[in-house]
C-alpha cells in the first residue's frame, strides 16, 4: 500500500472553476435576454431623458451591436473577450466593465470580511454552547435565533433595522458610506443568516460526536466538558462545519446585493442592481463572475482549512 496527496490536482480544480463561471455566465446571459424590455431604449433613455427619439434609440441599438440580434454569437464574443481578460464596456456608463468591478469590489469586500468575522465566531460558539447545554432556556432561545436568523428575509431585517436605531433611536445613520457607525447595519444584515445556519449545524453535528465511543470514553476518563468539546469532538466534526463556512461565506457575497442597495452602498451588489435594470448585459455577466469566483474561493478555503485541522483528508490510501 502507498500514501498519496488526497484530493484533485490543480488542473482539474482549475477546469472545475472555468465550467462553473462558463455555467454561470450562460444562464444569466439567456435570462437577462429573455426578460420583458429593451436594453437599447433603456440606456438612450438614460443618455438622453424619457424624451429619446426612435433615432437615438437606433443609434445606441447600433452602438451596442444589438441590431445583429442577441444570440449564440453574441455569448460567444462576450466569452472570447473575457477569457482574454476583457469583461466588455458597459452599455449604462459607456466605461470597461473591468475597471467599474475593479473601483467596486473593496467596498464589497470590506462589507463581507466584517460580516464573516461577526458570522463565523458567532455561529461556532452560539453552535458549541447549544451542543454543550442539556436544555433549558439558553438552548431555547439559541435555537429560536438561529431560526430568526436563517428565516428572516435580509430586505426585511435591513428596514426594521432602519427604523428602529435609526428613525425611532436616533443611533445610526439611515444610509451612506462613512464613517464606522454607517457599517453597523449592513455587517448585521449579513451576519444573521450565515451566523443562524452555521450555528444549527455546529449544535447537531457536535451533539452527534458527543455521543461517539471516543467522548463517552474520554468523558469516562474524567475529561471535562470543554476538553471533549474542543479536542475530541470538534475536530471529529470539522468536515460538515467547514464545508457550512464555505457555503455560508459565499452567501455572504450574493447578499449584498440587498444590503448595498437599501443602505446605499456603491458596492458590486449595487452595481449588478443596476445592470439589470438596464439590462446592461456586459455588467451582468461580470459581477457573476465575481460572484462565482468568491463562492469558488469560499469553498476551497473551507478544504484546506479542513485538511490542515484533519490531516486524513488529505492523504488517500490505496492499493
Amino acid at each position: 500500500m502507498r500514501l498519496r496527496r488526497g484530493g484533485r490536482g490543480l488542473a482539474i480544480q482549475v477546469v472545475d472553476l472555468t465550467l462553473v463561471l462558463v455555467v454561470a455566465s450562460l444562464l444569466t446571459y439567456s435570462l437577462v435576454l429573455l426578460a420583458p424590455g429593451d436594453a437599447a431604449t433603456g440606456v438612450a433613455v438614460h443618455r438622453a431623458g424619457p424624451g429619446a427619439s426612435a433615432q437615438q434609440i437606433a443609434q445606441v441599438r447600433e452602438e451596442l451591436g444589438l441590431d445583429e440580434g442577441a444570440g449564440p454569437g453574441q455569448y460567444v464574443r462576450w466569452l472570447g473577450g473575457a477569457i482574454q481578460g476583457d469583461l466588455g464596456t458597459s452599455a449604462r456608463t459607456g466605461r470597461p466593465v473591468g475597471a467599474e468591478l475593479v473601483e467596486r469590489l473593496p467596498v464589497t469586500l470590506v462589507l463581507v470580511a466584517l460580516a464573516a468575522a461577526v458570522a463565523l465566531p458567532l455561529g461556532l460558539a452560539a453552535g458549541i454552547a447549544g451542543a454543550v447545554l442539556a436544555g433549558g432556556v439558553v438552548r431555547g432561545g439559541l435555537r429560536l435565533g438561529a431560526l430568526l436568523g436563517v428565516s428572516l428575509p435580509p430586505f426585511w431585517v435591513s428596514y426594521l433595522l432602519i427604523i428602529v436605531f435609526a428613525e425611532y433611536l436616533g443611533l445610526l445613520p439611515t444610509s451612506g458610506q462613512g464613517g464606522p457607525e454607517t457599517y453597523v447595519m449592513p455587517v448585521i444584515v449579513l451576519a444573521l443568516l450565515p451566523a443562524g445556519t452555521l450555528s444549527r449545524v455546529v449544535a447537531v453535528t457536535l451533539r452527534e460526536a458527543l455521543h461517539q465511543p471516543y467522548a463517552v470514553a474520554a468523558r469516562a476518563r474524567g475529561a471535562t466538558p470543554w476538553a471533549i468539546v474542543t479536542r475530541d469532538a470538534l475536530p471529529n466534526a470539522a468536515g460538515a462545519i467547514l464545508s457550512t463556512a464555505g457555503l455560508v461565506g459565499g452567501g455572504i457575497l450574493t447578499s449584498t446585493l440587498v444590503v448595498e442597495a437599501v443602505f446605499s452602498w456603491s458596492g458590486i451588489g449595487d452595481y449588478f442592481i443596476q445592470a439589470v435594470s438596464f439590462r446592461d448585459i456586459p455588467a451582468v455577466q461580470g459581477c457573476i463572475l465575481v460572484f462565482a469566483i468568491g463562492f469558488v474561493v469560499a469553498n476551497r478555503l473551507a478544504d484546506r482549512a479542513h485538511e490542515a485541522i484533519d490531516p486524513r483528508v488529505a492523504l488517500r490510501v490505496t492499493d
